[in-house]
């Protein structure tokens, strides 16, 4: 019994699919009309919920991003967006979603600066991890002012790599607890080049913090008796021990 393969193959062969100019035309409708809907009036943006920030203002993120209300949601370049704020070293991350229809919320988890570092005539902005957000030939608010690290350069962005890897860690938790204090307002300024012997100056008076063993209660301390004493009162105060009593020395 004789067997046509070459019938078999032909029969196995799958039938070619062929569209129509009329289907051609049907799809390019259909697609016409999803394009004509996305960019109709109905998405037409009239929101735009925005993180509250300390550093910018909600017109000046809109303007960072290109976004405004009244502009079509897909017309939005939601990559150039996050690569916008992702580049901002004030901005530690961000997320922008839609909420349909006429909604766009962008969230921002931001970062703060928590006090100066004097560099070559300028000042470096800090936030609470040492990062640098900034660099700027003034301050422009009170805020703990840092002596004593030593480093030849940074990065903006960047946590300061300073050779004196302690007193580097001492600011960064200097810098916390005076957040965590309320003491961000004040004119301070802080030496922290002798780990041992650690000097805030508040006003005019020299507080001698010592080492930051006890850090956090010795800085709750100083806030609390800082704040008892008159702004123009010049004097010295030694909290580097703790069990002793806590004297203010004035000085004429």
């Amino acid at each position: 019994m004789s067997h046509d393969i070459r019938k078999d193959k032909k029969e196995r062969t799958p039938k070619k699919i062929r569209i129509g100019k009329k289907g051609i035309l049907t799809f390019l409708c259909v697609l016409a009309g999803i394009c004509a809907f996305l960019v109709s009036p109905v998405f037409t943006i009239k929101n735009i919920e925005i993180t509250e920030m300390e550093k910018y203002t909600k017109d000046e993120i809109c303007e960072m991003v290109n976004i405004k209300e009244g502009m079509n949601m897909f017309l939005f370049n939601r990559f150039y967006a996050m690569k916008t704020l992702k580049s901002n070293t004030y901005i530690e991350s961000a997320k922008i979603s839609y909420k349909l229809p006429d909604t766009v919320a962008i969230t921002i988890d931001e970062r703060k600066v928590r006090g100066y570092v004097p560099y070559m005539g300028s000042y470096l902005y800090i936030d609470e991890e040492g990062r640098v957000l900034e660099v700027s030939s003034e301050m422009n608010r009170a805020l703990p002012v840092v002596y004593g690290l030593n480093f030849s350069s940074f990065t903006l962005g960047e946590k300061i790599e300073a050779e004196n890897k302690e007193a580097f860690d001492i600011m960064v938790n200097i810098a916390y607890l005076m957040s965590k204090y309320e003491l961000l307002d004040m004119v301070v300024k802080i030496d922290v080049s002798n780990p041992d012997k650690i000097l805030a100056y508040v006003n005019k008076v020299e507080v001698n913090l010592g080492d930051m063993s006890n850090g956090d209660r010795k800085i709750r301390t100083m806030a609390e008796v800082i704040k008892n004493i008159n702004e123009n009162d010049r004097g010295s105060l030694d909290l580097s021990d703790l069990s002793k009593p806590i004297i203010f020395k004035y000085l004429t």
